[in-house]
């Protein structure tokens, strides 16, 4: 209705019409009371009486009404509504406020011909600019950085035309930066500075985008509120029938891979608008000399189905790797071009070091068998198994050389073993305490002892047959240890989870946390958390974690084994890998691969390294490539690397600290359109203006939209017409008649 677009420039004024009630208040005041006459024909007096009292009533409330009206005409008038309407006429003398947003994602770069949509977007607004009144106030605004913080000010009005055309010619895509969102909200603040009423211009928003869904991500009525009187108009520069072919995804494994082992590349390809061939690239960079590791195979990609590419590729075999780890980098990339270049390649880096060591410490070779077995499987560690009793002393050195040690249902705990243990753990290193049937109580419970182990053994148990074991669970969601197995068992249905496999004990240590010492998984008995069953303590820079049960998969009588653990399902398998990874700092595989816009997170100590350090990658400037070391000293966060493609970190003296890469955001190669509905629903009916081929800016805006049109000289002409009606009524009603001769 055309009320719910009316608005007022001085709606306060608006108060004026409670002055209506005046007439109503003088006449009630000054009506005049009949007077009595006594008059001997009485009767047909009244009766004439009655007859005009009816005619002079309705005289009375005529002359009200119009008397009421004049008032709340002058008051209206005053405020000066105004009525949106639908059809707007530009022209070289209309001047107009606008600010004109640019998307910038990277999927403006989708050419038609040799033209960009952002070059598309750049023309039309080029030909609307010329159109309209050189005094306009024009602002842009590209998606390159957030102005949601940003305080409006003059300095954003551009002063002339050559300002613009600058501005505009400078406009380039950008692999991350601001939501649309937040620059339309910074755009509402900028009109808004410029007040309200006459004299300002009419305000208006244009869009220019593609309408992909990752151009509109974040745009919804909670995010985003536009005034009434501002217009705003989405200028849609994207291909409706995109027929386009991307690399979608790469996953590189292992993302730690040994010298001389394999890596399996895998790419997800996606072709849009119709059946593609591809020929894709693989290769490593960054390689040693003149060696070359590279492959290339052909793929045939159905429209609108994810293709899946597979590469295995050799791991450079280094004969001498220098201190820490190294980094190599893959390039995936299909060999044609098409209508967008940016997302025909993906990067990945793995790194590259010799398998970590595991030293497990027995009073025989046959017990951690199972162990050895299981690690061999795993393929993460290299393992060797030391005898205790009968052989050379163990010494300090001897420790130094492996990340984790594991002293594996060793009886007897000798003083000089566990000296050599605690320098060793507060050095840096791992330690499991895998206990046995026999493990001597005393050994394991001497002042020394209980400085290095997180908890005490006092007695073993033995479930007698018959009677249920106790369930192995708890697992506190905190701990780099445990994490995972309450993760799996809430989201991905584990075997170890189904009631028929859960990991049962039926033979057990009863033992006490020691002071400082964490309980990572305790036993359900009767159904509710009972004793500790794993548990963990930190000691100098290392940490010690201590089971319960056996893990030499034995019986304990019979055929009845201590647990479950290694025969019903994978969780004795999974248990080792992840306290190996976990004691080793392996836990968490190192994350190499990043999306534009997504802070890069190294988790390097920079304590004795020197500023400044340097990054090497695409699209750095000689600022962003100098690295200075802030305060953090445990995790460096570098915000510059934006551009898709590999990154380097070197030190001070140009040596390699790490390298990882950095990839458009899966989303952003989707072309689909979102539909015109969800925009116009934001901004409003016919608010979506799709251009063409052969569009004109200008003449689409004038068939929807116009300025509000003014109905104050309307009430102005009105109010004239409407005294005449009450002075005329007035004289008619009130004529006095002429007296007789």
């Amino acid at each position: 209705m055309w009320f719910q677009n009316m608005g007022f420039v001085h709606g306060y004024l608006l108060a004026g019409l409670v002055m209506v009630a005046l007439p109503v208040l003088f006449h009630l005041l000054m009506r005049q009371k009949p007077k009595r006459i006594k008059f001997p024909a009485i009767q047909f007096l009244i009766q004439k009486q009655n007859k005009n009292q009816r005619r002079m009533n309705i005289q009375h409330w005529l002359l009200l009404l119009l008397r009421m009206l004049v008032v709340a005409l002058v008051c209206l008038a005053l405020s000066r509504p105004r009525i949106t309407m639908g059809d707007f006429s530009f022209g070289r003398d209309q001047q107009i406020a606008a600010v004109m947003i640019f998307d910038t994602t990277p999927s403006m770069d989708y050419k038609i011909g040799d033209k960009t949509r952002l070059d598309e977007a750049r023309f039309q607004a080029g030909k609307f600019l010329d159109e309209i009144s050189p005094e306009s106030k024009i602002a842009i605004i590209d998606l390159s950085s957030s102005r949601e913080n940003a305080r409006p000010g003059t300095q954003e009005w551009l002063p002339g035309r050559r300002q613009i055309e600058q501005k505009l010619a400078e406009l380039k895509t950008h692999a991350a930066g601001a939501s649309l969102a937040s620059q339309v909200n910074f755009a509402c603040k900028l009109l808004k500075t410029l007040g309200d009423g006459e004299g300002v211009p009419p305000k208006f928003i244009f869009i220019f985008s593609d309408r992909t869904a990752q151009s509109w991500t974040g745009m919804d009525g909670t995010s985003v509120s536009i005034p009434k009187d501002v217009s705003t108009v989405y200028f849609d520069v994207g291909e409706d029938n995109p027929a386009e072919l991307a690399i979608d995804k790469m996953v590189v494994e292992p993302v730690v891979a040994e010298p001389g082992g394999v890596i399996n590349v895998r790419l997800v390809l996606r072709s849009t608008g119709m059946d593609h061939k591809a020929l894709v690239n693989c290769s490593i960079e960054n390689l040693p000399g003149d060696l070359k590791i590279a492959d290339k195979k052909s793929y045939l990609c159905p429209k609108g189905v994810s293709t899946e590419a597979n590469f295995e590729l050799p791991v450079p075999k280094l004969e001498k790797l220098e201190v820490g780890p190294q980094y190599f980098q893959l390039v995936a990339k299909l060999a044609s071009t098409d209508a967008w270049d940016a997302n025909d390649k993906r990067f990945a880096t793995f790194q590259v070091r010799p398998k970590s060591s595991i030293l497990i410490l027995a009073e025989d070779a046959k017990t951690p068998r199972i162990m050895r077995a299981a690690l061999d499987a795993l393929g993460s560690f290299k393992s060797e198994t030391r005898i205790l009793q009968g052989a050379a002393p163990l010494k300090l050195d001897d420790l130094s050389t492996f990340k984790t040690v594991v002293l594996f249902q060793v009886n007897k705990l000798e003083p000089a073993l566990v000296q050599k243990l605690m320098a060793y753990v507060k050095s840096g290193g791992g330690l499991a305490v895998v206990p046995g049937p026999s493990l001597n109580p005393e050994s394991y419970g001497t002042a020394e002892a209980r400085d290095l182990l997180p908890l005490n053994y006092a007695s073993f148990e033995r479930i007698p047959a018959g009677k249920p074991g106790y369930w192995l669970g708890g697992f506190d969601g905190a701990n780099g240890l445990t994490a995972p197995f309450k993760d799996w068992i809430a989201s991905a249905d584990p075997d170890f989870n189904r009631p028929e496999l859960r990991p049962i004990v039926v033979g057990r240590w009863k033992v006490q946390p020691l002071q400082d010492a964490s309980v990572l998984a305790s036993y359900i008995i009767d159904g509710g958390l009972a004793d500790a069953a794993i548990v963990e303590k930190s000691v100098g820079a290392g940490k010690v974690v201590g089971f319960t049960t056996p893990l030499d998969g034995g019986n304990m009588e019979g055929n009845r084994r201590y647990n479950n653990y290694w025969q019903d399902s994978s969780f004795g398998l999974i248990l080792v890998d992840r306290t190996a990874k976990y004691l080793a700092g392996e836990a968490r595989l190192p994350e190499l691969d990043f999306i534009s816009a997504q802070p890069v997170v190294i988790p390097i100590s920079t304590a004795l390294l020197k500023s400044p350090l340097q990054l090497r990658g695409p699209g750095l400037s000689p600022a962003e490539s100098t690295i200075n070391l802030g305060e953090n000293r445990d995790t460096l966060v570098l915000r510059q690397p934006v551009e898709p493609g590999n990154y380097q970190l070197l030190d001070n003296k140009e040596r390699q600290l790490c390298a990882f890469s950095v990839n458009l955001p899966t989303e952003e190669s989707y072309l689909e359109k979102i539909a015109i509905e969800k925009v116009e629903e934001l901004l409003g009916k016919g608010s979506v203006v799709p251009l063409g081929k052969d569009a004109d800016l200008t003449e689409r805006i004038r068939q929807n939209y116009r300025p509000p049109l003014e109905l104050m000289p309307w009430l102005l002409l009105l109010l004239p017409l409407v005294m005449a009606m009450e002075s005329l009524t007035a004289n008619k009603f009130y004529k006095k008649d002429p007296q007789p001769a």
